[in-house]
């Protein structure tokens, strides 16, 4: 099979096929890949329907054994869910769309339910922007997307027309 895809295609980590996810039902994620976070989004007024979205946050899963705990989870993918149910506590995801994470330099976070959009607050906005102390907004932003809803997927947003809250900035 290599031959054939070449040996760039068969060196790259399984983690690079989770676009294969969509249409899939989460937890479990595929080998090599896990959950470390992510953000509930909604149409729908009420604590009842405060997760009927979600965009997941996925990561290089490594053997506690391996992995240097000083060292932050490398981020994959971002994922977005529709919410079909539960395994106990656990949510169970239908993955409508996902999105490769940016490569960035140092320097830079990811940041959802803080953004604005042209200067309005949208709450669906996610961003990749540079950490920043000075002040209230962070506007150097790499990357953007908004999840659509109630279609659950991303659309890519100029990162121009984009900022967010700085969440450690003092004078909040």
């Amino acid at each position: 099979m290599c031959r054939i895809m070449g040996l760039a295609l068969c060196l790259w980590p399984m983690s690079a096929w989770a676009g294969d996810l969509v249409g899939q039902i989460v937890p479990p994620y595929p080998a090599g890949l896990h959950d470390i976070g992510g953000s509930c989004m909604t149409l729908t007024p009420g604590y009842a329907h405060v997760c009927d979205y979600s965009v997941g946050v996925l990561a290089d899963a490594a053997n506690d054994d391996d992995i240097d705990q000083t060292l932050s989870p490398v981020i994959r993918w971002l994922v977005v869910g529709r919410m079909v149910g539960r395994d106990g506590t656990q949510a169970r995801w239908l993955i409508t769309d996902t999105v490769a994470y940016p490569k960035t330099e140092a320097g830079f976070h990811l940041q959802m339910g803080s953004c604005r959009l042209a200067g309005r607050e949208d709450d669906r906005v996610i961003a990749v922007v540079r950490d920043d102390d000075a002040g209230e907004l962070l506007t150097d932003v790499h990357w953007a997307r908004r999840v659509e809803l109630p279609v659950g997927k991303f659309t890519e947003l100029d990162p121009r027309a984009v900022d967010c809250l700085n969440e450690a900035y003092l004078g909040l």
